[in-house]
């Protein structure tokens, strides 16, 4: 999902030349692989959230059901803009292609007009989709929907949630935490930390009563409904969308000046560590938002030794376009600790101090034992994303060949004029097993900074994936990956690179022009 491209945004002037004409590209080879229109078939979820036309933050989410023949058959969304404030729009009949590769487009209609969509899919049953219609641009993800759990007791259990979007004042606001439902439309527990503009609010339990409700209308067909709790003495609505009894997806339902709107997924818990010795291993994370300068990502390893100790610690920081690497001076104070004062919630604390780049600290709220979600409470940083365990290491490029997608979000500086723009990108490539040059693909991105602002089908080649080490070893050698994306001129992205596993890569930018993260995924045809 897109995170918190909240630093900088454009004026209404800059957004309309942004979409004036560009150079040409070459056209990719023909795609290859086993996805079809018969790959999207079914009732997904959708959530993603970026820049709209008024400059201003947005989110939205909703249902779309594909009939595997290229035709979307219906569907509903809620919208958030400062524009028009939260709308809920039926789709009309629209349509979709899916290539070779599992890249392709969907074409949605509602009440709004015409909305042209570029998604790649690493499964039958979930994809990656980015906003490529120029009227916005927006990162997100779709899902396959479980249409039995569209009821109460399809939320029933512990959950973990993370929402990141903006609070009532327009300033960068962040929540992770927990609640356990009672699957019977109350949720009896809860507790959240809050990162409201660099203000952590510390664990606080839901106060009064916390429910949720099905929409009698919209509930039966498409998973939708409303959540209600209380935290730190202020009232958090949502709207919710059931993908399945283990993922919600959430939009928070305020406007601009009244509310906050904020948006993310709620997951399942299972077998959470209650002590530090229940945590342990190797973990890889990625983070983004907003730092000291403006858009933020972070990206790292360490090792959990089980004692309350953290050990091998990596990291590559990007504030600004303003590149760091971790360790820069000698590590201090690496500790973690699992927060016995919530037992059962999976909230826990981990902190190191770098000598020359000073204090990191973070809120983790985790799903089982091998991740979950983690939030940036470092000084003058909001910040979030996912931790997950590391496996199958030590990696090497043969080990990784094969097909995968990727999204990448951020924020794009044009040097040439000096624009500020979201930037958001969705595509496919092929990694082989050779130790350079090993990437070929295609890309659908848009860029709110350029002259052009959408651009399709663009041949990505370049050095690709390089692995050293990154951390998963002994050794602090990076792991790289470099796309070229050819053009006029061309343009190479650059990334460090932490392996999670066989199937997942977290990469973040690394060069001055753009400050962009995300994740790259082995597809499943």
């Amino acid at each position: 999902m897109n995170r918190l491209c909240l630093a900088f945004t454009l004026c209404a002037a800059v957004f309309a030349a942004a979409c004036g004409g560009g150079g040409s590209t070459p056209t990719p080879p023909p795609p290859v692989g086993n996805f079809s229109n018969a790959s999207l078939s079914g009732q997904y979820a959708f959530s993603m959230s970026g820049t709209d036309v008024t400059s201003s933050f947005f989110a939205r989410v909703g249902s779309f059901t594909a009939d595997g023949n290229g035709n979307i058959t219906g569907g509903i969304e809620d919208v958030n803009t400062a524009l028009n404030g939260p709308q809920t729009l039926a789709f009309t009949a629209s349509t979709y292609t899916v290539q070779a590769d599992g890249r392709g487009i969907i074409n949605l209609s509602n009440a709004t007009g015409a909305l042209s969509f570029s998604i790649t899919m690493l499964s039958p049953t979930k994809g990656s989709i980015v906003e490529t219609d120029l009227n916005a641009t927006a990162s997100g993800t779709f899902i396959l929907q479980s249409p039995s759990a569209f009821n109460p007791a399809g939320i029933s259990g512990n959950y973990v949630f993370d929402f990141s979007g903006i609070d009532s004042g327009g300033a960068p606001d962040s929540l992770v935490g927990q609640f356990v439902s009672t699957g019977s439309g109350s949720l009896s527990s809860g507790v959240l930390d809050e990162n409201d503009n660099g203000g952590h609010s510390g664990a606080a339990v839901f106060s009064g009563g916390a429910n949720y409700q099905m929409d009698a209308t919209n509930g039966p067909t498409s998973g939708r409904g409303t959540v209600t709790f209380t935290a730190n003495g202020f009232p958090f609505n949502y709207i919710f969308y059931i993908v399945n009894g283990s993922r919600v997806r959430m939009m928070e339902t305020g406007t601009p000046n009244t509310a906050g709107l904020t948006i993310g997924d709620a997951v399942t818990q299972t077998s959470v560590p209650a002590t530090n010795t229940n945590f342990n291993g190797n973990f890889a994370y990625l983070l983004s938002g907003v730092g000291s300068r403006s858009q933020l990502t972070r990206i790292g390893r360490f090792t959990a030794d089980g004692s309350g100790g953290l050990g091998s610690i990596f990291a590559d920081t990007n504030d600004g376009g303003t590149a760091a690497q971790v360790p820069s001076g000698s590590l201090s104070a690496t500790t973690y600790a699992i927060d016995t004062n919530f037992p059962g919630t999976g909230r826990g604390t981990l902190t190191f101090t770098d000598s020359k780049l000073g204090t990191f600290s973070y809120v983790v709220y985790l799903s089982s034992s091998s991740g979950g979600v983690i939030q940036d409470v470092s000084k003058n940083t909001v910040a979030d994303g996912n931790i997950q365990l590391q496996t199958g290491a030590p990696f090497s490029n043969s080990s990784l060949a094969g097909n995968y997608g990727f999204n990448f979000s951020g924020l794009g500086n044009n040097t040439t004029n000096g624009v500020l723009g979201e930037e958001d990108y969705v595509g496919q490539i092929a990694l082989t097993s050779a130790a350079s040059n090993n990437v070929s693909g295609a890309v659908d991105f848009s860029a709110f900074s350029s002259n052009q602002g959408a651009f399709l089908n663009v041949v990505v080649s370049g050095n690709g994936l390089t692995v050293g080490g990154d951390g998963t070893t002994s050794t602090g050698t990076r792991n790289t990956l470099s796309l070229k994306l050819a053009g006029n001129p061309s343009t190479t992205l650059t990334f460090a690179a932490y392996i999670v596993n066989s199937q997942t890569i977290y990469v973040a930018g690394t060069d001055n022009a753009r400050v962009i993260s995300g994740t790259v995924s082995l597809q499943a045809p």
